[in-house]
């Protein structure tokens, strides 16, 4: 069966000699398709949080189980309790209300233009019935992008994708002529060649860069293995070892833009 039309794809990551007791039992954990975050080659899971998992599986001695399947798919089996551990979530009240948040990096939200002749912000596209904003649907976009994008959503400039690869279509296609991304989305379909020669990527200030991390379940996951798993993170993030990991897949300067925050702290 191929990776297209698996259901899931699951990769155990063990660890070998760890460096201190393991989780008290398995954990299973939902990624999705997110741009250099996780994607499928060659039937394997691969991006940073595979990669990011498979380092704490190792120093800590847990055997950590990845689940690949759609984000929506994720999302309704972790508050269901039918998988253990969300990956890349910002953090919400509504997932705090289920889970344990663990931040490991930051995620930050861009407008990619089909061309430089494109809107170069939100506001340049208000009036102009002729250019579309394109969303993927389900994606939090935070208070002050909400504001901004709910008047194209009324006059109907702005509209939705079910998911990124669409989105990126449309822009090919001139469906529509702007888009808002995460930067481990667009990076990815910037070196794959999946959007317009000419687009152009405008850092949105309305957009912060917010925290990401994993929601563990708290009717799952026990008080040891959550405090064993924070105090793992917390040292690659102490170290620098996540953001040379970002590094990796996106690049110096971008790894720096996303991890600013926490070289200020």
């Amino acid at each position: 069966m191929g990776p297209r039309h698996a259901a899931f794809a699951l990769l155990a990551l063990a660890a070998a000699q760890p460096a201190t007791a393991a989780c008290s039992r398995e954990l299973h954990i939902g990624v999705s398709d997110l741009g250099y975050s996780a994607f499928l080659r060659d039937g394997r899971v691969q991006g940073v949080v595979p990669d990011l998992l498979d380092e704490v599986a190792r120093l800590s001695g847990c055997r950590l189980t990845l689940r690949y399947m759609p984000r929506a798919r994720v999302l309704l089996d972790f508050e269901r309790g039918e998988i253990d551990v969300v990956t890349s979530a910002m953090r919400a009240a509504d997932r705090d209300r289920v889970g344990h948040f663990l931040p490991y990096a930051y995620t930050k939200l861009d407008l990619v233009v089909a061309s430089a002749q494109g809107p170069q912000s939100l506001k340049a596209l208000l009036g102009r019935p002729e250019l579309r904003l394109g969303l993927v649907r389900g994606v939090r976009l935070g208070e002050a992008l909400e504001e901004q994008v709910a008047p194209l959503l009324a006059s109907r400039q702005a509209e939705y994708s079910p998911d990124f690869n669409n989105l990126a279509a449309k822009l090919v296609a001139g469906r529509i002529q702007a888009a808002i991304m995460p930067n481990m989305i667009h990076a990815k379909l910037v070196r794959e060649g999946s959007l317009p020669p000419q687009a152009v990527i405008v850092d949105l200030p309305e957009a912060a860069t917010e925290p990401i991390g994993l929601y563990l379940n708290r009717g799952n996951v026990s008080d040891d293995d959550v405090q064993l798993l924070q105090a793992q993170i917390a040292m690659l993030r102490r170290e620098g070892w996540i953001q040379q990991l970002y590094a990796r897949y996106v690049g110096e300067a971008e790894a720096r833009r996303l991890f600013r925050s926490e070289a200020a702290r």
